[in-house]
């Protein structure tokens, strides 16, 4: 496995560490209820360091983004970023990427651990004339500060007030000689601020680490994560959608720009919006006891199998266990009541359409 640059501060505070995607990464610290606690009510700070970093620069940059990525990048401004898909030929999910325009014609794309050589390989593929691809994972790191009181942390920590900053933009500053990219952004429903240190000393990345930690802001792990992103409803890459998965399935086409008409995949998108997706990524909420899980089948109330769970767990904020999973398309509906087996048992679940937990993502 890969080992975060993080990995061994982590190992020295007690984290328990796991395989995520092909990295050795910490899984929880004191534990998942109190680390979920703290990003809801104050804040805490993830290792994200698993996440591909990818700097496309040069005159044809722009080009190529808006060729393979579902938005037209040529409209996005300096420091502003944009969620988006990288679609195939046929309209199949190859990853769901943020892409930031840092200045002129150089831009950093975030995509997910389990697609990186995926995700690089497309790029330079389609690579054509003044463009440069650099995947920069190995020499940089990213953290993760989220929660209500991730405004003020961030705040002190760059000393100055970051709370006017809008969603989805982002700041250069200077940290022990490495250029930092502060981006108000995050994957758990909650404010936070993603920070990417785009050196390699290793010593600066320890630096930034602790001096949260040491004012107060609570380390956590991916499992600690998971849950806060299946509470908002948020879709992860290879749980709940892959290569097989178009956009209309996994609910996602407000993140397709039909203005782009150049996307790998368009064609073929707009063959399936006619024609409609035969199963639709919803929710589906516990009402009796149980915690589904990957794989999971999920019955009418005639008992007659409709679809499956991708992604489950236990809710902290709910109490209860809840999911994402696809469901055929006459069964959705808001609150439609259906039945998850659960190793042999059936429990009653009802269907989801939007969040589970509002996100309080800040609107300015």
């Amino acid at each position: 496995m890969r080992r975060t640059p993080l990995l061994s501060l982590h190992e020295s505070l007690g984290a328990e560490i796991g395989d995520f995607a092909g990295w050795a990464s910490p899984l929880w610290f004191e534990g998942v209820r109190q680390e979920h606690g703290a990003v809801r009510d104050g804040a805490g700070i993830f290792d994200i360091s698993h996440m591909t970093r990818t700097v496309v620069r040069g005159g044809d940059a722009g080009k190529l983004l808006t060729r393979i990525t579902s938005y037209n990048v040529s409209t996005l401004k300096e420091m502003r970023m944009k969620y988006c898909l990288i679609l195939n030929e046929d309209a199949g999910i190859i990853d769901d990427v943020t892409v930031l325009r840092v200045a002129g014609d150089s831009f950093l794309v975030v995509s997910n651990a389990a697609t990186r050589e995926r995700v690089v390989s497309w790029m330079l593929e389609h690579a054509v004339g003044d463009v440069m691809v650099e995947d920069v994972t190995e020499s940089t790191a990213l953290l993760a500060v989220q929660g209500p009181a991730s405004s003020k942390h961030v705040s002190e920590w760059l000393g100055e007030d970051v709370s006017g900053m809008k969603w989805f933009s982002g700041r250069i500053t200077n940290f022990g000689g490495c250029t930092v990219l502060v981006t108000r952004s995050g994957y758990t429903g909650e404010d936070g601020f993603e920070i990417c240190i785009l050196c390699g000393v290793k010593e600066n990345y320890v630096k930034i680490f602790e001096r949260f930690t040491g004012a107060g802001v609570k380390p956590c792990g991916l499992a600690c994560r998971d849950i806060l992103r299946l509470e908002a409803g948020y879709p992860l890459y290879g749980q709940d959608m892959d290569e097989r998965t178009t956009p209309l399935e996994a609910r996602l086409e407000w993140a397709v720009r039909l203005d782009n008409e150049f996307f790998i995949g368009r064609d073929r998108y707009l063959e399936l919006e006619r024609v409609g997706p035969s199963k639709l990524l919803v929710g589906l909420e516990m009402v009796e006891q149980g915690i589904p899980r990957h794989g999971y089948r999920v019955l009418s109330q005639n008992d007659d199998t409709i679809g499956y769970v991708t992604s489950g767990g236990y809710s902290y904020s709910l109490g209860k266990g809840i999911a994402l999973g696809y469901i055929q398309r006459q069964h959705v509906g808001e609150g439609v009541d259906v039945t998850v087996d659960i190793r042999g048992r059936k429990r009653r679940a009802k269907i989801r359409l939007g969040p589970f937990v509002k996100p309080r993502i800040p609107k300015l």
